[in-house]
């Protein structure tokens, strides 16, 4: 592991910080009058201060005659009887899904009280391969909110073999020890292909290998595994989850020594479910953090990002300095950097977070790495941009527009009435479930029904040219337009398109190849609303602001013409195309049975066309 340079050892450093303490050199920022957070006992220092050098913080606690460590250039801030934390961790979290660039990202997570993140950037890495994992690293770099890259462990998301899907680059066993020895590199990414490694492939075990290798921790991906998979699982050496969506099923992974992420982000929420966890007394919550996984930019935007699931924590019951140590120290260990991170203390880097109150956590001044990004809510640190070269703007590949004739799903049988396997999607969950439902065929064409929230769907690949689609149905999704079409197809990212008119379903196809990717929706002939997502077909390059403006714009033409509630409406269609969350998904091959690894026909003990 090639930790960032502001992690290593430097002795020069410490000297400053030791002669600033002692009071032989002056201190380049003091806070008084704070009441600070101790993560490390759960108790709370009032009325006390920090001495900050550097990038450091040199000393803490109830110091007196502080005007000994100020001198001509010293920033003194009082804190106004503020409470004071570590700034926050997130151990998981696909900023692709933020549909912002890792600056991007930065700008409103630091405004929020996060100095730290773990991303894995498998979204991009599908798209680009690990070149996209070497320009998310690059793009990371000089940024304030420290960003430390996953290696993506399943690029494709399933073993190729299995012929589930056309995708667009491998990230094997080679790409995974060359990305190793980059800077910034902490860990392997999720290991989805649950199913590889319940079958002990040596091609999936071969990469944790290489993880352990060079010191990389191994986050695993393991919805729904119990008993002796989930200790076959475990036995891969895959120590951490982020898919725990019931109490049983996390106390299990917590009692076998599993690292517990309890997700909350905009689709997938759980928070709820395991909140009797967190306030079971009985129960040691080391091996707990909590982790965003996906938010998209209106709920970093309006709510927040680790704060936001401090406060639904607070809400829930749970001790407000508990609900911090889960976005603080704990993640910090499960990182094993809690020498520098997650901990206001001595030695550890200056990254605090000013809030008036604990009962509710309001970020208004933010420090990260010694320097003051926000002060009061306002920027006072530029952030750097980054110039994204040609080969990762121009990703969308579709060929030939295909007709609207060509987006039916054509059946033998003239007219009638067949059964067929439908997607049923769950609000709020990355589950869904295979049901079979009556669906009428009239002249040769399998019809969607919208009357029982029945539409057609289809997943062409975006990244060859090859015209490979596959089609089928999903149920439960709420959508009322003509069409919805986006680049953003977990974890592929072929083009998903949705609806129940293939006129406009071709229209919201011809609009993506134009802008180069994004999300747009299509009714009657006519474009609603869009935002173009020219990097990698997955992010915008435009300013935070601009990217939550166009969103809100799609989601409010969504509302008020449809009346359309459906949270987080869009990560739930663009999972529709991932085949290793049960049961059944949708790929450019066609329907796939997640837990059989295997294509379905959509026509129940029928062949279509």
């Amino acid at each position: 592991m090639v930790l960032p340079s502001i992690f290593k050892y430097d002795v020069e450093e410490r000297i400053n910080l030791i002669n600033t303490i002692m009071g032989r050199k002056p201190a380049d920022i003091v806070i008084s009058n704070v009441n600070i957070v101790l993560t490390t006992t759960g108790e709370i220092l009032e009325d006390a201060s920090i001495v900050i050098s550097g990038k450091r913080i040199a000393g803490m606690g109830k110091i007196n005659e502080l005007h000994r460590f100020v001198g001509r250039e010293t920033i003194v801030i009082d804190g106004e009887n503020n409470y004071v934390l570590p700034g926050f961790i997130d151990p998981h979290v696909h900023i692709e899904s933020s549909l912002l660039t890792p600056r991007g990202f930065a700008k409103l997570a630091l405004r929020h009280g996060t100095t730290t993140i773990v991303a894995d950037p498998h979204e991009i890495g599908n798209v680009l391969g690990s070149r996209g994992v070497e320009l998310f690293v690059e793009a990371s770099k000089n940024l304030p909110l420290k960003i430390l890259i996953d290696i993506p462990s399943c690029v494709p998301a399933t073993d190729p073999s299995f012929g589930l899907e056309t995708t667009a680059n491998i990230i094997g066993i080679d790409e995974i020890e060359k990305l190793a020895m980059l800077e910034g590199i902490i860990g392997l990414g999720e290991v989805m292909d649950y199913v590889s490694v319940l079958n002990a492939s040596k091609y999936v075990l071969e990469k944790i290998r290489i993880a352990n290798k060079y010191g990389l921790i191994v986050n695993g991906h393991a919805p729904l595994l119990q008993g002796e998979k989930l200790d076959a699982y475990i036995d891969a050496g895959i120590w951490s989850d982020h898919e725990s969506t019931t109490l049983v099923e996390a106390i299990e992974k917590i009692r076998k020594g599993m690292y517990v992420f309890i997700r909350e982000g905009s689709a997938w929420k759980d928070l709820k479910a395991l909140s009797p966890l967190l306030k079971n007394n009985s129960i040691d919550l080391r091996l707990c953090s909590f982790a965003s996984d996906d938010i998209n930019v209106v709920d970093l935007m309006e709510k927040g990002h680790l704060d936001r699931i401090i406060n639904i924590a607070i809400e829930y019951g749970i001790d407000p300095v508990k609900a911090i140590q889960l976005a603080t120290i704990g993640p910090a260990i499960r990182l094993h950097l809690e020498d520098h991170i997650g901990v206001i203390g001595p030695a550890r880097l200056a990254d605090i977070v000013f809030t008036k109150s604990i009962e509710y956590i309001e970020p208004r001044t933010v420090i990260a790495n010694g320097e003051i990004i926000y002060y009061k809510g306002e920027l006072k640190k530029p952030l750097p941009e980054y110039n994204y070269p040609e080969y990762a703007l121009n990703t969308v590949n579709i060929g030939k527009i295909p007709k609207p004739e060509d987006l039916l799903v054509k059946v033998n049988e003239k007219r009638g009435i067949v059964r067929a396997n439908i997607i049923q999607v769950i609000p709020g969950s990355a589950i869904t479930k295979r049901v079979v439902e009556e669906l009428v065929v009239e002249n040769g064409v399998l019809l969607p029904d919208p009357s029982r929230d029945i539409i057609l769907a289809t997943v062409i690949d975006r990244h060859k040219a090859t015209g490979s689609t596959g089609k089928g149905f999903i149920k439960g999704l709420g959508f009322k337009a003509g069409a919805i079409a986006q680049t953003i197809a977990h974890d592929t990212h072929n083009l998903i398109v949705a609806g129940s008119n293939p006129e406009d379903m071709v229209k919201a196809i011809e609009w993506i190849k134009n802008n180069h990717g994004g999300i747009v929706v299509v009714d009657n002939g006519e474009v609603l609303a869009g935002i173009p997502l020219r990097l990698a077909g997955l992010m915008s390059t435009e300013e935070p602001e601009k990217v939550y403006e166009e969103y809100k714009n799609l989601t409010n033409t969504l509302m008020k013409k449809y009346g359309l509630e459906f949270e987080a409406f869009f990560m739930t269609l663009g999972l529709v195309a991932l085949p290793v969350i049960p049961e059944i998904r949708l790929t450019d091959k066609g329907l796939v049975d997640v837990n059989e690894a295997k294509i379905i026909p959509l026509i129940v003990n029928e062949e279509s066309d």
